[in-house]
């Protein structure tokens, strides 16, 4: 049924791409359609698909790098130099509406590619309530706009969160101005791999003292 509920939707739609593998069936649509291709999955009776099981993001900046993505980098944060002089993945991000039809039991993901210069997708808060939660930890996580979001801002995380850290160019070691340094050493809240690990001197170690520069950790 899955492959041909791709069918269905590229009979209705001819703009959009489908493909099938292994039980993961997934159409790629442009921007324009978003919202009119996830309201007839959910309305026609022939998907009637009432569910949203979830929205994901996804940051391909260093897919090409990465060991996951067959490339040679080793560690699971990218350097600084790699990060400024790797080549350009464009589009740089997907988002992925995970979709279910609980009486026709069958699946299908729906997938829209956008560029870093223009990371903004439509809402479907009027299709799923679900969607505001999603969609809100979607763009705290990625900094990916929803438009037309009734309430879109940064809620799951401080206001003053700096970043979104699951841009793959967000630092691991990265520090937050969210609570006050300390005068004395925080070797338990304080950021780093350990004491002298990865060329962090031990002098550095000492977290949580007023005279550390937390820029050394990004």
């Amino acid at each position: 049924m899955s492959q041909a509920l791709i069918d269905l939707v590229r009979e209705k739609f001819p703009d959009t791409a489908g493909s099938s593998h292994r039980g993961d069936e997934v159409v790629n649509v442009r921007r324009e359609q978003l919202v009119e291709i996830v309201s007839y999955l959910r309305n026609d009776a022939a998907c009637d698909m009432k569910l949203l099981r979830d929205i994901v993001g996804v940051d391909l900046l260093t897919w090409r790098t990465e060991m996951t993505g067959g490339g040679a980098l080793a560690s699971n944060e990218a350097p600084a130099y790699a990060v400024q002089n790797k080549p350009r993945v464009e589009p740089r991000f997907y988002v992925a509406y995970n979709l279910y039809s609980i009486t026709r039991k069958h699946s299908l993901r729906v997938r829209l590619d956008l560029r870093s210069d223009d990371a903004k997708v439509p809402t479907i808060t009027s299709l799923y309530r679900t969607a505001d939660w999603w969609e809100r930890y979607v763009y705290d996580m990625f900094g990916i706009e929803f438009t037309g979001h009734p309430n879109l801002q940064r809620l799951l995380m401080y206001p003053e969160f700096q970043g979104f850290p699951l841009r793959k160019d967000y630092p691991v070691r990265k520090r937050q101005p969210l609570v006050p340094e300390l005068d004395f050493p925080d070797l338990i809240r304080g950021p780093g791999p350990g004491p002298g690990g990865a060329g962090v001197p031990m002098s550095q170690t000492h977290v949580g003292r007023q005279n550390v520069d937390p820029n050394t950790y990004d």
